[in-house]
């Protein structure tokens, strides 16, 4: 996305990018985006329809546990339930853990906000407020071709504004297949090391769609390498309707 069209950009609303950066902002004026990213938003349901919610749940399911994320589309509070074993809580400011700290498998907790969400809800939240969109030349995978979308953040957008994403879309109907991602949060070299995730079994909800699978795959050689991991999602919900703000900070059973 150029100058231009980025001056011209703020919402009604509070944007988030991925570790809980927050942007306030005031008006809704929708941006320009390069015509592959504008044609992915409108494939998915379009992005004025996504910023007319206030609230995503989904769940994660694996064959021994289900785990839920609740997400406030506003400021992008979180909170994620694995049931029977804990609920976090994530707002800007604090993260909330039940029963206790120990109950949840992570050193880093803050590392986990909006992650999941985030790979989620590609490519609408890459057209967040700081994220920057550039028109790639089409380029082959697998013997097919598609056509790229390259997105990078502003200076000191998120915890982690030096992360990369390159977005592959299907020519035919212009729904996102596969991104390249990378992962700068513990190493800011990593910006140009690339992992993969395809994108399939969509499902809608309240005229979007979203995600059933994701799969990720090594990236070796700018090619697809060894499948590292699947997953399924079900309960996929948007409401208009924001969350209440306690269900991030008061956790119980």
């Amino acid at each position: 996305m150029n100058l231009a069209a980025l001056m011209g950009l703020v919402w009604l609303a509070f944007s988030c990018q991925p570790g809980g950066k927050t942007v306030e902002t005031t008006e809704v004026i929708l941006p320009k985006f390069p015509p592959t990213f504008e044609k992915g938003l409108q494939a998915l349901g379009g992005l004025e329809k996504w910023q007319s919610y206030g609230t995503l749940t989904f769940s994660e399911v694996t064959e021994t546990d289900t785990t839920k994320y609740t997400v406030d589309l506003a400021n992008r509070h979180e909170l994620i339930e694995k049931f029977g074993h804990y609920k976090v809580g994530f707002t800007a400011e604090d993260i909330n853990i039940y029963p206790n700290k120990d109950s949840f498998p992570s050193e880093n907790p803050r590392f986990l906000h909006n992650l999941r969400f985030y790979f989620f809800t590609i490519p609408f939240v890459t057209a967040d407020p700081g994220a920057f969109q550039e028109e790639l030349e089409p380029a082959e995978m697998g013997g097919k071709m598609y056509n790229r979308v390259k997105v990078t953040f502003g200076e000191g957008v998120g915890a982690a504004p030096k992360d990369q994403y390159i977005l592959w879309y299907n020519p035919a109907d212009n729904v996102l297949e596969f991104i390249n991602y990378s992962v700068t949060y513990f190493n800011e070299g990593n910006a140009e090391k690339y992992n993969a995730i395809r994108y399939s079994n969509w499902k809608e909800s309240g005229g979007l769609k979203f995600p059933g699978k994701m799969t990720s795959y090594k990236w070796e050689n700018d090619a697809l390498g060894e499948e590292r991991y699947s997953q399924r999602f079900t309960a996929i919900a948007v409401s208009k309707d924001r969350p209440k703000p306690e269900i991030f900070t008061s956790l119980s059973e």
